[in-house]
């Protein structure tokens, strides 16, 4: 019997280089002159390289970031969200589902930026810092000021911070939630998420990284998350955006999805998503 593509009601998103260009701790090692050093080191562990529980206190320790500066990175994070981001997430919301966000990055640059996106920050999971409030005017750390400055001090241990902890989220934030669930990331920290999700997508429109590629369910490979709407959202999802302001985005990600822009890793994939759309042409 012939598989049918359906819908997935749970839409787990990666932060940094799915849904923003950049790399959060990256860009705050630029802004401290540490660019290069730290840059390495993410990409060695987003590629599988290295585990990133091996590099995550290496890069803290090498940046050294105050309060202000971590938070600085929601701005940088805004300004560089990925093509059609913030539609999509506005198109999957229209829909009924519900998106969280699942990131190795800094919980509070990455709770700032997803809530700026209209996603709660229960929905959210990042790691959290810790600051030093002994730190200069200690006796005044309420004050926003003082905290600004406070410098960072250690960071939380968990999940998030190693390269295979990504499936704990997923079921945490899942919950007895029911419906069918999505994970899309550009890192092996994210395809350890097939395991607990009914779809992986990997992401290569900021950077496409060979393992992710062979071994996800589907790819996309251009820099627009248009894609990923029919794909989550399925035939039954078109009907519901037709004559609405999300119809013109579903058209596009069709477009590309039926391009050499987005792959099916497994045969049985392609003719479900094509038999699914086939009345479509675009």
């Amino acid at each position: 019997m012939a598989m049918r593509w359906g819908s997935y009601d749970l839409i787990f998103f990666d932060c940094d280089s799915t849904l923003s260009a950049i790399e959060g701790i990256d860009e705050l090692a630029r802004l401290k002159g540490k660019g290069w050093r730290v840059s390495v080191l993410t990409e060695r562990a987003m590629n599988g390289e290295l585990d990133l529980a091996g590099v995550y206190g290496k890069r803290l320790q090498a940046i050294r970031p105050t309060r202000g500066q971590v938070n600085a990175i929601v701005d940088r994070y805004q300004q560089t969200l990925v093509p059609d981001a913030q539609a999509v997430l506005d198109a999957l919301q229209f829909l009924g589902k519900t998106v969280f966000i699942i990131s190795g990055g800094l919980a509070e640059p990455v709770r700032g930026l997803g809530q700026r996106l209209g996603i709660p920050a229960e929905r959210i999971r990042a790691v959290e810092l810790e600051y030093d409030r002994l730190a200069g005017q200690w006796w005044r750390y309420h004050e926003a000021q003082t905290q600004h400055h406070q410098a960072w001090l250690d960071y939380q241990v968990g999940p998030l911070t190693v390269s295979s902890g990504k499936p704990v989220m997923v079921r945490e934030l899942a919950g007895d939630r029911p419906g069918r669930r999505l994970m899309i990331g550009d890192g092996v920290s994210d395809l350890a998420t097939s395991e607990v999700v009914d779809l992986f997508v990997g992401y290569g429109g900021v950077t496409a990284r060979d393992a992710v590629l062979e071994h996800a369910d589907a790819f996309i490979h251009c820099p627009s998350l248009a894609p990923l709407l029919p794909v989550a959202a399925g035939p039954a999802g078109w009907q519901r955006v037709r004559g609405t302001v999300h119809q013109a985005l579903f058209e596009k990600g069709l477009r590309l999805a039926q391009s050499n822009q987005f792959t099916l890793n497994r045969e049985a994939l392609r003719q479900a998503f094509a038999g699914a759309f086939a009345s479509e042409t675009h």
